[in-house]
């Protein structure tokens, strides 16, 4: 019963992730005007959050469902999870950053924007590759 309850935390807070991965878009879509940046923003904020909860919870949750720990695929979703995690925190700072710039009423710095629009989009490719790897175990 643990195992099925660990099971779908896991897979609840995978919905967060799965939130992310149009976010790259929506930055370089939205920035043409403020209004739809800061919307995005908003959107984003609670998500982002969550998304930093599931971080923690899926370590939990993905311990304690790992048939082993020494197996390949548990050594590539690990790192995969810690490229998550880092690239996850560089763009809620760089979001965090040009939110800030906009509600000072300064004008948002290309060197600001540019590491937002990368983070995010590293942070798509490793979700991705994590997704992937969960699915690829059973083929």
């Amino acid at each position: 019963m643990t195992y099925i309850i660990s099971y779908g935390v896991h897979l609840l807070f995978s919905v967060f992730f799965f939130l992310l991965i149009p976010l790259p878009y929506l930055i370089k879509g939205s920035l043409d005007e403020i209004e739809r940046f800061q919307l995005l923003l908003k959107i984003y904020k609670p998500i982002i959050a969550g998304a930093h909860i599931g971080v923690i919870v899926s370590l939990a949750t993905g311990i304690f469902l790992a048939e082993s720990w020494l197996s390949i695929w548990f050594a590539a979703v690990t790192i995969i999870w810690l490229a998550i995690s880092a690239f996850l925190g560089i763009t809620a700072k760089q979001m965090r950053i040009l939110s800030e710039q906009i509600e000072a009423g300064t004008k948002m710095t290309q060197e600001t924007i540019t590491a937002c629009k990368q983070s995010s989009l590293l942070l798509m490719v490793t979700i991705i590759i994590m997704f992937a790897l969960k699915v690829l175990r059973y083929f």
